[in-house]
């Protein structure tokens, strides 16, 4: 097994820094009905940790969606491209998703600027290592594609589990649960990606 990628995966993960929890207070507002667009608002009653949770995902989502189609052209990897591709797709369909809860409940549809400061910044991959990525091609695309994408997914993981804990709409809570499932298997599939 190679250990260069580990190491390098190692390095990604201490630099992204396994993320604060977003504790956001408890404010509880109900709602229900269609949001613009036709997206149904997720029933029941929610709380200022839900919405905190979609305007920091949302974001995510995108730029993880963006980081992914970078693969079609650049990987030499099949399986690479397939895992991307289902990434994209995937994260694509649930930021409209959120975004038509945000809607729904009236809020906006990301926080004001400096707002995620207090719960650990907003949990991004930078534009400069998207921009890097953007010029590789191959193996040192791959290997760098991948350390970068499990890092960016460990946030979404660390960003999910504090929803369960702390959100109060259960759609809200479900799909954090999900998000945590898919994205745990994903890491999973990119580490032996990486050790191959």
């Amino acid at each position: 097994m190679n250990r260069a990628p580990m190491r390098c995966l190692a390095l990604v993960l201490a630099a992204a820094g396994v993320l604060g929890a977003c504790a956001c207070g408890a404010v509880s507002h109900h709602h229900a009905g269609p949001a613009a667009g036709g997206t149904a608002a997720a029933a029941g009653p929610f709380n200022a940790a839900d919405v905190m949770f979609l305007q920091m995902m949302i974001p995510h989502h995108r730029q993880g969606a963006e980081l992914a189609t970078l693969a079609e052209t650049r990987s030499t990897r099949e399986r690479v491209r397939t895992l991307a591709a289902a990434i994209a797709a995937t994260q694509g369909d649930e930021a409209q998703t959120m975004a038509g809860w945000l809607r729904a409940w009236k809020q906006p549809p990301e926080a004001e600027p400096n707002a995620h400061d207090a719960h650990g910044g907003l949990h991004a991959t930078s534009p400069e290592e998207a921009v890097t990525l953007a010029e590789l091609h191959g193996a040192a695309f791959d290997t760098r594609f991948l350390n970068v994408l499990i890092a960016h997914q460990h946030n979404a993981v660390e960003m999910a589990r504090t929803e369960v804990r702390t959100g109060r709409n259960a759609q809200v809570v479900e799909l954090a649960r999900r998000i945590d499932r898919s994205r745990s298997e994903q890491i999973r599939q990119m580490l032996t990606e990486l050790s191959s």
